[in-house]
C-alpha cells in the first residue's frame, strides 16, 4: 500500500528544510499555503532581520518523475522549485530556479506538448 500523498509532500518539505539548515541557510514555514512551502534566508553577521527571502515550492514523490505547473513561476516571482524524488527511501533533490530550467529538464517531448503549452503543466 502506498503512502498518503499529503504525508509524502510534508516529508519532502521537511527534507528540503533539513538540507538547507545543514548548509547554514535559515528556513521559515508560511502559516498558510499561499503558493510557497518554505522561505529560505541568510542573516549577515550582526543582522537580526534578513534582507532577502527566497520562496521555495516543494513537490515530493515516492518515486521519480517531474510534476510542475507553469503558474507556480508566475504566481510568485523568484520562486525556486524543488522536486524531491524517492522521498520515503533515498531522497534525490532537483532544483529549478526558472521555468526555462524545468523545460530543459523535461525536454521538448514533454514541455512542448499541447497540454504543456495550453494547460501549463506536465508530469513526466
Amino acid at each position: 500500500m502506498g503512502k498518503d500523498s499529503a504525508l509524502i509532500g510534508k516529508a519532502g518539505e521537511l527534507l528540503v528544510a533539513a538540507e538547507l539548515l545543514r548548509r547554514g541557510i535559515e528556513v521559515a514555514f508560511p502559516a498558510s499555503d499561499v503558493a510557497v512551502d518554505l522561505l529560505a534566508y541568510r542573516l549577515a553577521p550582526g543582522q537580526s532581520v534578513p534582507s532577502l527571502f527566497v520562496p521555495i515550492q516543494v513537490k515530493a514523490r515516492s518515486r521519480d518523475g517531474y510534476n510542475f505547473q507553469r503558474s507556480w513561476f508566475s504566481r510568485c516571482p523568484g520562486v525556486v522549485l524543488v522536486q524531491v524524488w524517492h522521498a520515503v527511501t533515498t531522497p534525490e533533490f532537483y532544483v529549478f530556479e526558472s521555468l526555462e530550467r524545468v523545460e530543459e529538464a523535461l525536454g521538448p517531448v514533454h514541455s512542448k506538448t499541447p497540454a504543456g503549452q495550453t494547460k501549463g503543466g506536465a508530469t513526466a
